[in-house]
């Protein structure tokens, strides 16, 4: 008998991390323990314009208190009628973020490339927002860029972060670290943390700059300094491998604790193996998943896994086959083959969820490679005790699964709000 199976693709999950474990810096996966590591895959930019959570834009300091007012409205569309490039930005503004005005992305459009052709500089920037995000029309990082490199040239901070995470990605645009390099000290000279930290990670992988984990650290520690989550967790993190610096576990988890208490994600995971792992504390299993668990409230796959297996195995927690099945599973779904492997087994045992030996094909299927010399012989040990057309469903399955998920890992450059 088959089974039904509801898909997601991989834009649904949205995920903002793969496999992040303490050494993972959000620009690699590093493999191994606090020794030796392994880089290997992309590294998503933390930029500026695009991280909005509300349907309003923040806007630059200079700009804040510079939305109009209902009563001021009205004049404010005529100035803008009249030709006056900074009414025309506010007026564009007000109809991309909506609120005072419905929210309409085509005058937005319309009053933005008036005052930007006038070479206002927040429009400048705003456009360019308006292109990468494909607001209104098809997504376009090369005039994103362009404009954000006008905006960048008269100064708006932001607009310099943001061109450069382009550049440096090199996303939908050629890849560009000089430029980067360039636009990222224009922001850093003017103490912008997003920028300080970005600047390190380019000088840690030898990236557009000559490799240097000292100016690395130098960089890191300016932005942490000013309590930037990111900087504070990959300080930490270079005091936890003793990359350019003497390996010191008390220091780097002070500096992975203050990014975690803000929400870091990784930085929580990396306090969760401190505890479990006996890095500098004293080892409790129970703290390690408390902090396991906050990262992986927020969608972390390595969370995900660390936690889910701590309820397999009742480490720090009471076994729970059921709530390790629910972890593994929103794992499983990003595409981590150990959790796609774990919940393989739990179906096939009837451990926490039915005993399904449909499931348990397509997961296993799933968690071995193509290439895999084992997947053979594992799918076919499962596949004796079923039928045949079970079999065949359970791969159809899974060879949909994989199409709708080939590009669960392609990266969104984060790029930060205009404040």
């Amino acid at each position: 008998m088959g089974f039904s199976f509801r898909y997601r693709s991989a834009r649904e999950h949205r995920s903002s991390d793969t496999r992040s474990f303490l050494w993972d810096r959000g620009n690699m996966h590093d493999v191994g323990l606090l020794g030796g590591t392994k880089r290997i895959g992309y590294r998503p930019c933390y930029c500026a314009l695009l991280l909005f959570t509300s349907a309003a834009m923040t806007l630059p300091s200079a700009a804040k208190s510079d939305s109009p007012s209902v009563q001021e409205w009205p004049k404010l569309v005529q100035q803008a009628e009249h030709g006056s490039r900074k009414a025309q930005a506010r007026v564009g503004i007000a109809y991309r973020n909506g609120g005072i005005v419905t929210r309409d992305f085509a005058q937005a459009m319309r009053w933005l490339s008036e005052a930007a052709n006038q070479g206002d500089p927040l429009a400048e920037a705003t456009l360019g927002a308006m292109y990468y995000r494909g607001e209104g029309l098809a997504p376009n990082l090369q005039v994103a860029a362009q404009w954000f490199e006008k905006a960048a040239a008269q100064g708006i901070t932001e607009a310099q972060f943001d061109v450069a995470c382009i550049y440096e990605a090199g996303t939908g645009i050629q890849k560009n670290y000089g430029k980067a390099v360039k636009f990222y000290l224009e922001a850093a000279k003017r103490g912008y943390a997003p920028a300080e930290n970005n600047l390190g990670l380019l000088y840690e992988n030898g990236e557009g700059v000559g490799q240097n984990y000292a100016e690395a650290l130098s960089w890191f520690m300016k932005a942490a300094r000013q309590d930037y989550a990111k900087a504070q967790y990959n300080v930490g993190v270079m005091y936890s491998n003793g990359t350019g610096v003497r390996r010191d576990y008390s220091t780097a988890f002070q500096w992975l604790e203050l990014a975690a208490k803000q929400g870091h994600a990784k930085a929580e995971i990396a306090i969760g193996d401190f505890y479990f792992g006996a890095w500098g504390v004293h080892e409790d299993a129970h703290v390690a998943a408390m902090w396991y668990q906050k990262a992986a409230q927020q969608g972390n796959i390595s969370a995900q896994v660390k936690l889910g297996t701590l309820y397999l195995s009742g480490r720090g927690v009471e076994r729970d086959y059921s709530t390790a099945a629910s972890w593994l599973s929103k794992a499983a779904e990003q595409g981590d083959h150990e959790a796609q492997a774990k919940l393989a087994s739990l179906y096939e045992k009837g451990r926490g969820v039915p005993n399904d030996l449909n499931r348990a094909y397509f997961w296993r299927s799933l968690s071995l490679d193509e290439s895999d010399s084992r997947r053979a012989s594992t799918l076919r040990q499962l596949a004796d005790y079923m039928a045949e057309d079970d079999v065949a469903d359970a791969e159809r399955h899974a060879s949909e699964w994989r199409r709708l998920h080939k590009d669960l890992q392609i990266p969104e450059l984060d790029l930060a709000p205009l404040n």
